[in-house]
């Protein structure tokens, strides 16, 4: 499988469910331009219930040209544990998934598949990585700080 662990975009301030700031909406097509450009084809979008991390994965996925119906998984927000985040995406049975979360939850999920693998996240920072089971390796990392 390879997965594309992204942290939601810069959000809007205010309110317990903030969406996307203008420029948190800039950084996530711009993550979705991106992945286009490295050939990225997930076959399925694990985000957390937030509506930061939703906008996200929907502005990804306008870029990327595809129209997947998200998978909304409570392990996905801030402070997910890391092994049921491993078991919803082994359980996707897919190639290739995106999955959006928070810094905590996307960070630490990177460590437990990769200790290569970056897991300081800024807002709308990919990281790919290339595996199943226990055996991953990190293709690449790429931040969205600037678009």
């Amino acid at each position: 499988m390879v997965l594309y662990l992204i942290r939601h975009g810069a959000y809007a301030a205010g309110g317990d469910d903030p969406g996307l700031s203008p420029f948190g909406l800039a950084q996530a097509r711009a993550a979705g331009r991106f992945l286009k450009a490295q050939g990225a084809r997930p076959e399925a979008v694990v985000t957390s219930g937030y509506r930061r991390a939703r906008e996200t994965a929907a502005a990804i996925q306008e870029a990327l040209g595809t129209a997947l119906d998200p998978i909304e998984s409570r392990d996905f927000t801030p402070f997910g544990d890391p092994a049921a985040m491993r078991a919803t995406l082994g359980a996707l049975g897919v190639g290739e998934a995106l999955a959006v979360g928070h810094m905590c939850s996307i960070g630490e999920l990177a460590r437990a598949l990769c200790p290569q693998a970056p897991h300081v996240f800024g807002t709308c920072m990919i990281v790919a990585l290339e595996g199943a089971g226990t055996e991953w390796r990190l293709l690449w990392a790429q931040r969205m700080e600037a678009v």
